[in-house]
């Protein structure tokens, strides 16, 4: 199914598992460096933690040699496999870890009233729109797009463990969308992950892909499967890739 550029799957269920792994074996995998080829955001969603997180640092650092890492997390939250942040992947200096869940919780919406003591009155809506939509991110995440938007170069940043804030976010692909868009005007491209079930909110995003794997002990008998994908990429909607046959992601299980 194809709409507004992208191809999408029906469904999580039917339109994917009909698809056959290694119909493209000849060719082999498509690179994980293509997500960065577009201004496009990356969700990425699967039953084990461990191992959609393993792939979501394959992913970032695919397409970004020092990729920045926010890791949403609690006091209480111990991962049954360690992950990048517990294996020291991710440096000091790009890591940025919430103390509890709730500090990754979007802010209140601003009035354009507000904003009126903020910017000029003569701004464009399209520019009102972009800073009230900055304004609703959590302050950590604010902190991210503020550094990051004072160099020149786009940056690749991970949102590990979004599941534990969706109560708090928009479900639709509107609302969703908002949290996506301060990120890509940074420019940011940002790799969100999160356990199962997903909602409807992740259509917003222009890459969707469900990582099918048991463990860690099993990630090379996974897949990686694109639920959507832009239209001009490699990558096939409901066709399944084995974990184990991407280069990329052999950095993220080195240890595995």
């Amino acid at each position: 199914m194809t709409r507004a550029g992208v191809r999408v799957g029906i469904s999580a269920g039917v339109a994917l598992t009909r698809a056959m792994p290694g119909a493209d074996a000849e060719r082999g995998p498509p690179s994980l460096s293509s997500l960065s080829r577009g201004p496009w955001a990356t969700f990425i969603w699967g039953d084990s933690r461990a191992v959609t997180n393993r792939v979501l640092y394959g992913m970032v650092c695919a397409n970004d040699s020092s990729p920045f890492w926010l890791d949403i997390r609690g006091s209480t939250d111990v991962p049954s496999e360690p992950g990048p942040v517990e294996l020291g992947w991710i440096p000091p200096d790009r890591l940025f870890l919430t103390g509890e869940p709730e500090e990754a919780r979007p802010q209140k919406a601003v009035g354009n009233q507000a904003l009126s003591t903020l910017v000029r009155g003569d701004e464009p809506a399209q520019v009102l729109a972009h800073i009230s939509d900055f304004l609703r991110l959590p302050p950590i995440a604010q902190e991210i797009v503020s550094r990051l938007n004072r160099t020149e170069t786009c940056h690749v940043v991970a949102i590990a463990n979004g599941d534990r804030v969706r109560r708090d976010y928009p479900t639709t692909v509107e609302g969703v969308r908002h949290v996506i868009e301060p990120f890509l005007a940074a420019p940011i491209l940002p790799f969100f992950s999160a356990t199962s079930p997903p909602g409807a909110g992740r259509w917003a995003f222009d890459f969707v892909f469900e990582v099918r794997a048991k463990d860690l002990a099993h990630w090379r008998k996974g897949f990686l499967v694109p639920e959507k994908v832009p239209s001009d990429v490699e990558f096939t909607v409901g066709r399944p890739i084995q974990l184990g046959s991407i280069p990329q992601l052999t950095r993220a299980f080195r240890d595995a």
